[in-house]
């Protein structure tokens, strides 16, 4: 699920293109597998605080607004930033530790379950940017526009 933009807009394109209800039954079927990029990963969470409607819920967790308190950092986080990867997320089978990935967004993840964690960023302060439930990813980043780091992640859901 790609996705760039504002989470009302992005909801209402996918309520116009599948009926959420079975895309969320699709989404939890344990023979697929889903990578939510961006928006479209923020989307898979319960809610977003830039929006009035409700995401899919596929992740138990929400969507909310940087707060950051060093007036010199700017919203959006906007450039490249190491990701600490977990160890178990499926999609990173590599040692290198200091894996870099190319983010731009106002919004980030509040998990509110730990268990699907798997990774983290610091602008400002830590906070969640890979979601995995079973078979179910969430990259907050771009992997697409993130290099060789990207790629692999790519690669390896590919090969999922």
């Amino acid at each position: 699920i790609p996705g760039v933009g504002h989470f009302d807009y992005g909801m209402r394109a996918l309520r116009n293109m599948f009926d959420l209800k079975q895309l969320i039954e699709i989404i939890d079927c344990d023979d697929k597998q889903t990578l939510g990029i961006c928006l479209g990963a923020q989307m898979m969470c319960n809610f977003s605080e830039e929006s009035s409607q409700k995401g899919l819920g596929i992740f138990s967790a929400n969507v909310v607004r940087f707060r950051l308190k060093d007036n010199k950092l700017k919203v959006p986080h906007m450039g490249w930033n190491t990701v600490k990867v977990k160890e178990g997320f499926k999609l990173w089978t590599e040692d290198n530790s200091n894996p870099r990935f190319y983010h731009v967004h106002s919004y980030h993840f509040e998990v509110n379950d730990a268990s699907i964690l798997y990774g983290t960023t610091h602008y400002g302060y830590d906070f969640p940017v890979i979601l995995q439930d079973n078979n179910k990813f969430a990259v907050q980043f771009h992997p697409e526009k993130s290099h060789k780091f990207g790629m692999q992640i790519l690669k390896n859901f590919a090969k999922l």
